[in-house]
């Protein structure tokens, strides 16, 4: 079930931008576009796993 962002969680979100673009050398497009390939890396890792697990047999406990 989806929850909204806390005032916590926006403070996170916030520092990990900063750090973002800082690694990226104030480069707010480079950081932009090197998040957006590490989403896709992790989305084709979930898309492997999820493979795996869909060869994995299925235990029905009655």
């Amino acid at each position: 079930m989806f929850e909204p962002a806390t005032h916590q969680d926006l403070e996170r979100y916030n520092r990990a931008v900063d750090s973002a673009i800082a690694t990226c050398g104030g480069d707010v497009r480079g950081a932009l576009l090197a998040l957006i390939i590490a989403n896709e890396f992790l989305e084709e890792e979930l898309r492997q796993c999820q493979c795996e697990l869909a060869e994995i047999p299925q235990r029905h406990v009655a």
